[in-house]
């Protein structure tokens, strides 16, 4: 399965969902343009000296590992009274 080539449109997006409503217009813009600077997919994947399985199968065991941090965090904040729904 081949993804697609281009960083900025899921960069973009995960920018514009978790942190551009905390960011005022300037720096909403600069993010915007710092997005054409993004190297492709595939010049990013030569940088990091990975192939095409490698990243899904470390995706896979973070996915498998991450279990056991999320609970432990939960117990973490539940403990403290801070609650978990946020």
């Amino acid at each position: 399965m081949l993804l697609a080539n281009s960083l900025k449109d899921p960069a973009s997006k995960a920018y514009s969902q978790v942190f551009a409503p905390y960011h005022g217009w300037a720096i909403r813009k600069a993010v915007s343009a710092g997005m054409y600077a993004l190297p492709t997919r595939q010049q990013l994947m030569i940088k990091l000296n990975e192939d095409e399985d490698s990243p899904r199968t470390q995706m896979q065991n973070y996915v498998a590992s991450s279990d056991i941090v999320i609970a432990y965090i939960d117990k973490l904040f539940i403990s403290r009274d801070l609650g978990i729904n946020w």
